[in-house]
């Protein structure tokens, strides 16, 4: 009787938070979930609490104008096309979902920082060495919009250089701040002249977080008085401090579920909207994600998303760190059975299942030894589904799993069949015995997608169920269409920190490939991403100095600091795709100084023809680099188009600094060459201008430009090796 008992009560809580979609189908996955945890809520407290409220995308039907939204205490913050972002009352989501004028109501979860899960922390060059010495094309005119988490509003590298003029963030809002101007904003509120920013000092979460603070620093720092300048560092500085799942203990839990991924595309739209405002091309730099649903969940998200970018409008987004995890597995068609074992520490589990038949489904638990003990097998035939619903249970000894099937048709992947399954048990899953998840069937082809919470495993119990493999885990948003997904590259093995120390890596990578931890595609919708990559293995950056005095000891990473007006600002090094977005964003925002209407379809384009290709023998684009490893300067070339001049070197010289000033042309050579070296001077129409032979007998010469000279122009030397390349020069 008892066990009869826990399996109702299990079987109740697995299939509400799905079988209530009956005829709500119209409702998220998550937000179904959201609507069970609320009446479950409202059962145990009064009945007089303010309603709860969830940020949510809701599309209506072409025409349909906003009073129906207002008829069900709907706030609209914003609309593009027929899909609006709003806050909801929970109570109210079961109603408007029924309504045969409303198309879909969509929402997911925060998401988390892209970086890379390992205890070790290890150096790379940092992303932004490339144009160190970029002269023409620093990012001014452009702005830089970061969403992110931890931000030290007070830092000296978001100023114009070492003598803090100039203060370059010209508009934050935090989503996270206690007084909200919920006339304008969902939550938080912004703050938008430089004394109120600086008033403000930092975000709420900037105590616990210092993710935002490193990743800004990467894109757009200045250096201050160090050598860790971002790419863009002139340009404008727009940033939202959004809130990731470990911000909870800053949220209200009455204001959980108004933190969302409709909330998310509410910052990127805020972020564009201001350089609107100033008429500036904007590029956006999210360094977070999710594990995606990728079937109706993410529909609203992703066509949001393609409505926000344009000419000038660019987003950016870290594919994630997924890739050490074994969340995908495969049976081919013309295999009768393939499988692996469930590696899940919670009590429930979520797995999606994309067929192009009627699988079935095994759920094979196993003694201690390799004896099975228990299995269940749920047949996918079309006469089985009750509105397109499957329940059955998996009894172990005294532990029971409710198991949930779910049939649907994917939006996102041109209308295919997909089927989510729940499990849930009395008791976290790896604490029962082995579970293997078969899936069997040869006249088709299924594919199994987990998460890092959501696991598979193979191993030695039962070596028929060994197809758990690595792969196929971009996070939301990056494998969504819209933004330039970013995966990460490894540079540096080992780094010395500021006490002396020699950092080593874990990983064991030949400078400049691939890195183990970026995740690969392709995405569960058959998308190639990510799209480039760019150094991501310890990249130097600054750091909150909130964190550090909150955080004294936190000190092994850090490689140099910083003493402003009695403050210390920690330098330190940082690891995983999070350091590889503001990079390409960074780079960017230089080719959108260059052409301000710049579309993805452009870059996507200059990345194909200037991307370098770290590993020979591999076709590009691929799972790993997309097009490859960004070549920030050959892709201005490209954005400029000069690289069809054949006379201009693709790469800048190594061993000279070339940059112009009060109409002289300064060389500065790191030795003195042995030969003569030939200057010409171009337009970016290729002709050429200007030619001298100089005989150099120094480290430095300064020559005087043609007084005709104005705007850009390309500096060519010929010479040894080292003196070889071509630099922009602006006069």
């Amino acid at each position: 009787m008892k066990k009869a008992f826990l399996t109702l009560t299990i079987f109740t809580i697995a299939s509400l938070s799905i079988a209530q979609q009956g005829d709500m189908g119209k409702l998220s996955f998550w937000l179904t979930e959201t609507m069970i945890r609320q009446q479950t809520h409202s059962s145990r407290h009064v009945a007089d609490e303010s309603p709860r409220l969830t940020t949510t995308f809701i599309k209506l039907k072409h025409g349909i104008g906003n009073d129906l939204l207002n008829d069900y205490g709907c706030k609209i913050y914003a609309q593009l096309g027929d899909i609006r972002i709003v806050t909801i009352p929970v109570s109210q989501l079961e109603a408007l979902a029924v309504h045969p004028d409303v198309m879909r109501i969509e929402a997911s979860p925060s998401g988390q920082p892209t970086l890379d899960l390992t205890s070790q922390v290890i150096n790379a060059l940092p992303a932004y060495q490339q144009t160190s010495q970029h002269q023409a094309f620093t990012g001014k005119g452009v702005v830089v919009g970061i969403m992110d988490v931890g931000f030290d509003l007070t830092h000296p590298t978001f100023y114009s250089g070492q003598t803090l003029e100039g203060y370059r963030i010209k508009t934050f809002w935090d989503q996270l701040d206690k007084e909200s101007q919920t006339d304008i904003f969902p939550v938080g509120r912004e703050y938008n002249t430089p004394e109120d920013i600086l008033s403000l000092g930092c975000s709420r979460d900037a105590k616990t977080q210092n993710h935002g603070t490193h990743t800004t620093g990467i894109a757009v720092g200045s250096g201050f008085d160090t050598a860790f300048r971002g790419i863009a560092f002139e340009s404008d500085l727009a940033l939202v401090a959004n809130a990731v799942t470990s911000d909870t203990i800053y949220i209200d839990a009455k204001d959980y579920d108004k933190y969302t991924s409709a909330t998310d595309a509410l910052g990127f739209k805020y972020l564009f909207d201001y350089a609107q405002q100033q008429g500036k091309p904007c590029v956006v730099s999210f360094s977070e994600g999710y594990t995606p649903y990728l079937d109706k969940d993410d529909q609203l998200y992703s066509e949001f998303l393609e409505m926000l970018i344009g000419p000038g409008r660019i987003l950016v987004s870290s594919a994630g760190n997924e890739s050490l995890n074994t969340t995908y597995m495969e049976k081919p068609e013309g295999v009768e059975a393939a499988g692996s074992f469930l590696n899940v520490s919670n009590k429930a589990a979520h797995y999606r299942i994309l067929s192009d038949g009627e699988p079935t489904i095994r759920l094979i638990s196993y003694q201690e030894s390799t004896v099975v003990s228990q299995e269940l097998r749920m047949q996918m035939h079309n006469d089985l589904w009750k509105d397109n619903m499957l329940y059955d249970t998996l009894f172990i000894a005294q532990d029971t799993c409710a198991v949930s099937i779910k049939r649907y048709s994917s939006e996102l992947i041109n209308g295919q069949t997909m089927y989510l399954m729940t499990l849930t048990a009395n008791r976290p899953l790896n604490q029962l015995p082995r579970i293997a998840f078969v899936t069997e069937g040869s006249e088709c082809r299924t594919e199994v997608f987990g998460s890092s919470s959501n696991q598979l495993l193979n191993q030695d119990t039962d070596p028929r169920w060994n197809a758990a493999q690595r792969g196929h885990n971009v996070l939301a948003p990056g494998c969504l269409s819209a933004p330039i997904c970013v995966g990460s590259t490894s540079h540096r093995q080992s780094y010395v920190n500021a006490k002396g120390e020699t950092v080593k890596s874990s990983y064991d990578v030949k400078p400049g490939e691939w890195s183990p931890f970026s995740s690969t595609g392709p995405t569960m919708g058959g998308l190639m991403k990510p799209d480039v990559a760019a150094p991501g293995q310890n990249v130097i950056s600054s750091i909150s100095s909130y964190y550090f005095a909150a955080h004294p000891n936190s000190t092994r990473t850090h490689v140099a600091y910083s003493e402003v007006n009695g403050t210390t600002y920690p330098w330190a090094s940082n690891v995983g795709t999070s350091m590889s977005t503001p990079a390409v964003a960074g780079a960017i925002a230089l080719w959108l100084q260059a052409n301000p209407n710049l579309t993805k379809e452009d870059i996507m384009a200059t990345l194909q023809r200037t991307c370098k290709h770290p590993e020979e023998g591999l076709p590009y684009p691929n799972e790993r680099y997309g097009y490859g490893e960004i070549d920030v300067y050959r892709g201005l070339l490209d954005v400029l188009g000069i690289t069809g001049i054949s006379d201009i070197s693709l790469h800048q010289p190594r061993n000279v600094d070339v940059f112009a000033q009060n109409g002289l042309l300064h060389l500065s050579f790191s030795k003195t060459p042995s030969t003569p070296v030939e200057l010409c001077i171009y337009t970016t129409g290729g002709t050429k201008i200007y030619k001298k032979m100089l005989d150099v007998q120094q480290h430095e010469i300064t020559l005087p430009l043609p007084p005709s000279l104005k705007g850009v122009y390309v500096i060519q030397l010929k010479g040894e090796k080292g003196v070889t390349g071509s630099q922009l020069i602006r006069s």
